[in-house]
């Protein structure tokens, strides 16, 4: 007999065989390839396995930390002083990093992020903890209805504020006063407060807003048209590129109360509640005339008045942008995009923007902010 061949650890391809359904199956490793005694040829048939079906579970048994166990148990705590003086505490790696024994407690622990297990300076965390603290909480105490303000010890100011805000109002013929019509829509009216404050922290002004509670508006009965364009963000990109390339100055300026100089058509009757602490004796309610702040088509009728405005001092819209105006005299030209009452006017006589803030001024009041910056 032959001698046989040296077995090899070298991978043979495994060979297909065809069924008599005609598909190929994979041979059974476990099946002898050998022909059997008293047949002239293999009998051996392969028998297709069963993929096993994949799955992602990890063998891995989670268990509850100690904390939890402690909390299951009724035994735990929340204090991370309590959790490391307790007997059985047996912390980690992990935190061992976040609670060094060397530390005074959980509130420096906490401030530790750095690999370096010195110290840190606890006064200054403190401090920075202190005036966050302070921050997050003037920011949360804003005062919202009549109510707080009145109880508040700086009533006296808020007062005065209201009080001319309503006096303004009334001079610009924002309403007249009516008895309350039957059959018609009575939109709320409420009043926002704010502080507003210098860079350093000190009060600058207190501002009380009257606004109309624009959730009480009903479509097509007391209003209609609410789009308002503001210039793109593409736009005013090209005009900083334009003003840097031909070293334009650029100035901006914005409007004092611009939703309040937008005019009602006729056919918008909006009859509003009295302003919260100045209600009068009887059934009375503002009928507006003019737009108010909350107002669902106010900007609309803000950019209808302005765009007229500016047609006027001789400017034309920006067929491809809305919120872009430009205005040619002689050899220069003007530019102004606005977004709400906020505007930015360049070009390029620095004399024609001076003139020209002037003139709208002269329609609506105005702040002028300057250079930009």
């Amino acid at each position: 007999m032959p001698e046989s061949s040296p077995q090899t650890c070298e991978a043979t391809p495994q060979r297909l065989f065809a069924t008599d359904s005609g598909e190929e199956e994979m041979p059974d490793e476990e099946e002898d390839e050998t022909p059997l005694k008293g047949k002239g040829k293999s009998k051996a048939k392969a028998k297709a396995k069963q993929p096993q079906e994949l799955t992602c579970k990890s063998l891995q048994i989670s268990k509850p930390s100690y904390y939890v166990t402690c909390l299951l148990q009724g035994e735990g705590t929340t204090i991370a002083e309590d959790i490391e003086n307790h007997p059985s505490f047996t912390p980690s790696e992990s935190e061992c990093h976040w609670y060094h024994p060397d530390w005074p407690g959980p509130s420096a622990s906490s401030a530790y992020i750095s690999g370096d297990i010195s110290t840190p300076d606890f006064a200054f965390l403190v401090e920075v903890e202190e005036l966050m603290q302070a921050a997050l909480t003037e920011a949360g105490n804003d005062l919202k209805t009549l109510a707080e303000v009145q109880s508040h010890s700086d009533w006296p100011k808020w007062q005065q504020v209201m009080d001319h805000k309503i006096d303004t109002l009334e001079k610009a013929g924002t309403w007249t006063t009516v008895l309350h019509p039957s059959g018609k829509n009575i939109v709320g009216s409420k009043w926002v407060f704010c502080i507003k404050r210098n860079s350093d922290g000190t009060i600058e002004k207190y501002k009380a807003c009257l606004i109309v509670c624009g959730f009480t508006q009903k479509l097509g009965v007391d209003y209609f048209d609410t789009f308002s364009p503001v210039v793109w963000l593409a736009s005013f990109r090209t005009i900083l590129a334009i003003t840097a390339h031909n070293d334009w100055e650029i100035h901006t300026f914005n409007f004092n109360s611009a939703y309040l100089n937008g005019e009602l058509n006729a056919n918008e009757d909006i009859f509003m509640q009295p302003p919260p602490g100045y209600e009068s004796q009887g059934e009375f309610v503002k009928h507006l005339r003019k737009s108010l702040y909350g107002l669902k088509q106010a900007g609309c009728k803000w950019y209808d008045t302005l765009c007229h405005a500016l047609a006027d001092l001789g400017f034309s819209v920006n067929n491809a942008d809305p919120g872009m105006f430009y205005t040619r005299i002689n050899k220069h030209i003007l530019i102004l995009a606005i977004h709400v009452d906020d505007c930015l006017m360049t070009g390029s006589s620095i004399n024609l923007i001076t003139d020209y803030k002037k003139r709208l001024n002269a329609k609506y009041s105005l702040t002028d902010l300057g250079k930009i910056h």
